[in-house]
């Protein structure tokens, strides 16, 4: 985790016409929006990779010729044997001296160092309620990492002291701040720094091919489907897009598809709508899009929120799980929605901090589990992007990674929802009645989509769940499950 900290480097409305889709938002209220569609979002193919240095040399008058240069070596060199020094020794105390930290070397990780144990030390005091200490290491760390430094180690620190702050003031005034950004804006920041995140570095992007290419298996010869996306508004389109195209493109035509989002901003879930409407119609593809703008775990009744399931339909569950904003609500609820849409494959993507995602259990062992996550993400953005000043990377670790480490630290457990969270959702998926699903050849497909001489690391559990990680350290899982319910679970 340190040498990670040291390195520099997510009634009803008709929409649209049968020719565009249609687009439906169920709630207490309504929405109404225009039926103009806009342009949909721009497919992204390719990784970026970092671009290569470039310095530019400078003419410096007065250097030597080579070969007066090379005289010079050799009569220093046959001094040293003059004097009787051995020829190997003093090719040693070169390479020592190559080797030798450069200036300025030994004070960078010596403030690394100094930030990391602060940074425990506030750790420690906060989770004993003291504090006074806690703020007072809060006030040294303010002053020694920020957020555009070059050392990825001091933003990662930079902005765990700002989540450690958070949680300091609402402990004092007893009121913690809320998980969920607070206007319009806001959201449409979280969705501008989520498509930054699927742009700079394949997590997001590759645990997208890999649920696609499941749900792509189970419709499979299906004309008639329907994808459920338990939280649309991080991504928006971004998955569902190249979806649309790998279905348009199988032998013998297009389904009839439906997509059903959840999301707690109904404007986003409008533009994604739009985006997939528009491309469905490029594609000649039967195409509609139900909007249900809240958490998955606020349905109380499941046949008055969702669209009612055509006979012979095939359902897709999706989730990604995330620590931007609270996105489920109260997980039991949102297990008997799971079950109640019987899904014929459900594909989990998950944050891989400790259990519970890195929400439950106690402070410090939470904030252990999201340092030692975290270190490695802030590292694989550092290597994917090293310019200092990258308003893309800057945009990621203060949009995504900064707003997720302020919730996991200020806010989890219970507060977050005001309901227990399941210590661990594969495990209650499979207490459901849900079996794994298998991954043949999904690791591999996902280990060539990664950018390759970085450190991107793809694992294969051999039970359905592949892990994508840093440098060893695995940081998403992506699982897949089947549901084998009795048909009359939706009575």
């Amino acid at each position: 985790m340190i040498n990670h900290l040291m390195s520099g480097r997510g009634s009803s409305v008709d929409m649209h016409d049968s020719s565009l889709g249609l687009m439906q938002f169920h709630d207490h209220h309504q929405y109404m929006y225009g039926s103009s569609t806009g342009p949909f979002l721009p497919q992204h193919h390719g990784f970026i990779h970092p671009e290569e240095d470039r310095c530019t040399g400078k003419v410096v008058p007065g250097l030597a010729e080579p070969a007066a240069a090379g005289v010079a070596e050799e009569v220093e060199f046959d001094g040293c044997k003059e004097g009787g020094g051995d020829v190997a020794a003093v090719g040693q105390e070169r390479q020592q001296h190559e080797d030798a930290p450069k200036p300025g070397e030994e004070e960078k990780e010596a403030h690394g160092v100094r930030m990391i144990a602060l940074l425990m030390e506030c750790a420690v005091a906060m989770s004993v309620g003291n504090l006074a200490d806690a703020n007072g290491t809060l006030l040294e760390l303010s002053q020694m990492a920020s957020p555009y430094a070059p050392s990825c180690g001091e933003r990662l620190v930079a902005y765990f002291a700002r989540a450690m702050a958070a949680r300091l003031m609402s402990s004092w005034v007893g009121v913690c701040a809320p998980v969920h950004p607070s206007s319009a804006s806001s959201w449409s920041g979280v969705h501008a720094a989520f498509r930054a995140f699927h742009n700079v570095a394949p997590f997001a992007r590759c645990a997208y091919l890999a649920c696609n290419q499941a749900i792509l298996d189970a419709f499979r010869g299906k004309r008639l489907v329907h994808v459920v996306d338990l939280d649309v508004v991080p991504g928006g389109a971004l998955q569902w897009l190249p979806l649309l195209s790998a279905l348009a493109a199988r032998p013998g035509g297009p389904p009839v598809l439906r997509v059903t989002g959840f999301g707690v901003s109904a404007s986003a879930l409008h533009d994604a709508g739009t985006q997939l409407a528009g491309l469905a119609t490029k594609l000649g593809m039967p195409f509609e899009f139900y909007a249900v703008a809240k958490r998955p775990g606020e349905v109380v009744d499941a046949v008055a929120d969702l669209p009612s399931r055509r006979p012979g339909e095939v359902v897709a569950v999706h989730w990604l799980r995330h620590a931007l904003y609270d996105a489920a609500g109260d997980d039991v609820v949102t297990m008997r929605l799971l079950r109640w849409l019987e899904p014929k494959v459900v594909t989990l993507v998950e944050q891989e901090r400790g259990p519970a995602g890195g929400d439950g259990g106690q402070f410090l062992d939470r904030f252990v589990a999201a340092l030692h996550h975290y270190s490695a993400v802030f590292d694989a953005l550092g290597a994917a992007r090293p310019a200092d000043g990258d308003a893309s990377r800057h945009m990621v670790e203060n949009g995504v990674l900064g707003r997720e480490i302020g919730n996991v630290l200020a806010v989890a457990g219970p507060t977050r929802s005001g309901r227990e969270l399941f210590g661990s959702w594969q495990a209650e998926l499979a207490r459901n009645g849900f079996l794994r699903a298998g991954a043949v050849g999904r690791a591999q497909v996902l280990a060539g989509a990664c950018p390759a001489g970085l450190g991107y690391t793809v694992a294969d559990d051999h039970d359905g769940t592949v892990r994508l990680g840093w440098k060893g350290t695995p940081l998403y899982a992506v699982s897949t499950w089947t549901c084998c319910t009795t048909p009359h679970a939706r009575a």
